[in-house]
């Protein structure tokens, strides 16, 4: 889940979308016709052969990825491409092990680990590589994601992702809520919000009325819960410290309301506590649709997240992609790059996966993202993005915070709200966790 942005999102503004190798076991597929790392062209010359590599996960991305790199070097003779998948389960790890001279002219990675790539630098920058007007049809959240501190474009990506509630409009009417929120301007207030699902526990036969995926458990929080502390007015960090940030008064205050409703919440070992009416309302994302869709029909709404005083938040993220910091072949990269991004690469990949179509163009397109479409709320949030370290009260989308110190702000972060969710001291909690994020920042000088 990632983004790509400009002067707008480093300046940390509102931005309207609509108005606007290391020992690897890897899969092998050459697309091309040629062996498998053989040279390209003259540096920056757009031409010669390029190496691509992928993860080898849900079966649809992978076939969408093969069918990408074949088209790209059917469409033209002067770039060949050749692809390599990397099974998803060691391909973080072989990506954060391979020397950056070692990693291939173009790859997939994990929007959130773009600090880290930036920081070990294995990604080159694309401005002035990549067509400005590639970039500038990505969502403002692409654009976001991928931008690193120096404001430097590092990535660009076929999808994002985002959250929000889903509800059983008839559980909810017969609980007699009937004034249901669709848009983010309309978002439930946390007590409006609390009212419902006690309203939906009280006609509930075992008491409860929300899903949470807390059977997801791990570090879920870091993107499911995050959007609560920037709705108190807070990010997880700021300046590079925690401290007065996510141990802010409002967040402990917004985190120990939420632990209040565990005695409401499903803890759904199932997977089924909302397609099988067992609970009114759902706080996942876009990518439960179909299956809730083909539950519940038109008793299916979709609401935004709740506003805990400093307006209604929403998270995202998606799988980006890059180019080599010691790519050779950077402009014939940059084509494969700008390649994927065309409207009929995304459209395979989204409907492959069900994810936020990445940019203005292939959302015209989406029958389920385009203005009207059942899931337009999500590209409404994501047309309303603003930077990791500024939440604004009129902003929807913000983006985890880019900086390779994430993987140690996630776990962090994730520990402590599930203690808070247990029962624990929320202050307490979130001490500790500023405490652990703050001495990794130290233990690496900021990450200068």
């Amino acid at each position: 889940m990632s983004n790509g942005a400009t002067g707008p999102y480093r300046e940390g503004r509102r931005m309207n979308f609509w108005g606007a190798a290391a020992a690897v076991t890897a899969v092998a597929v050459t697309l091309s016709g040629c062996a498998a790392g053989s040279s390209g062209g003259a540096s920056g010359d757009g031409t010669g052969t390029i190496t691509v590599w992928a993860q080898e996960g849900q079966a649809g991305e992978v076939q969408a990825a093969k069918d990408e790199v074949a088209a790209f070097n059917d469409s033209q003779s002067d770039v060949v491409a050749e692809l390599t998948l990397i099974p998803q389960a060691s391909y973080g790890q072989t990506l954060a092990s391979t020397k950056a001279d070692a990693l291939p002219d173009v790859f997939e990675f994990d929007g959130e680990t773009l600090g880290s790539l930036v920081y070990a630098n294995k990604l080159m920058p694309l401005d002035g590589l990549v067509d400005e007007a590639v970039v500038d049809n990505q969502l403002p959240s692409i654009v976001a994601e991928g931008t690193y501190v120096d404001g430097s474009l590092y990535s660009v990506s076929q999808y994002d992702s985002g959250l929000a509630l889903y509800g059983n409009r008839s559980m909810l009417e017969a609980a007699g809520i009937t004034d249901t929120p669709t848009t983010v301007d309309d978002a439930w207030t946390v007590d409006e919000f609390e009212d419902a699902v006690v309203a939906l526990g009280a006609k509930s036969p075992e008491g409860k009325g929300l899903d949470i995926k807390e059977q997801y458990q791990g570090t879920w929080p870091g993107y499911a819960f995050t959007p609560v502390v920037a709705s108190a007015g807070q990010p997880l960090v700021k300046d590079g410290s925690a401290d007065g940030a996510l141990n802010d008064p409002a967040v402990v205050d917004a985190l120990s309301r939420f632990a209040t409703w565990r005695e409401y919440v499903d803890p759904n070992a199932d997977d089924k506590a909302f397609t099988g009416g067992r609970v009114g309302l759902s706080w996942v994302g876009h990518w439960t649709y179909n299956d809730y869709a083909a539950a519940l029909g038109d008793d299916l709404v979709v609401i935004p997240l709740p506003d805990f005083g400093n307006g209604t938040k929403s998270g995202q993220g998606s799988h980006s992609w890059g180019i080599g910091s010691k790519s050779e072949r950077s402009a014939s990269a940059a084509k494969f790059l700008e390649f994927i991004m065309s409207d009929d690469s995304i459209g395979d990949i989204t409907a492959a996966n069900g994810a936020v179509p990445a940019t203005q163009t292939a959302i015209a397109a989406s029958e389920l993202y385009a203005p009207g479409g059942p899931l337009a709320l999500y590209t409404d949030q994501l047309a309303l993005t603003c930077g990791a370290d500024d939440p604004t009260p009129d902003c929807v989308t913000v983006p985890r915070t880019i900086s390779p110190a994430w993987p140690v702000i996630n776990s962090a972060f994730s520990e402590a709200f599930w203690a808070i969710y247990g029962g624990a001291d929320a202050q307490e909690e979130l001490d500790k966790a500023v405490k652990t994020i703050d001495q990794d920042y130290e233990d690496n000088a900021g990450y200068e």
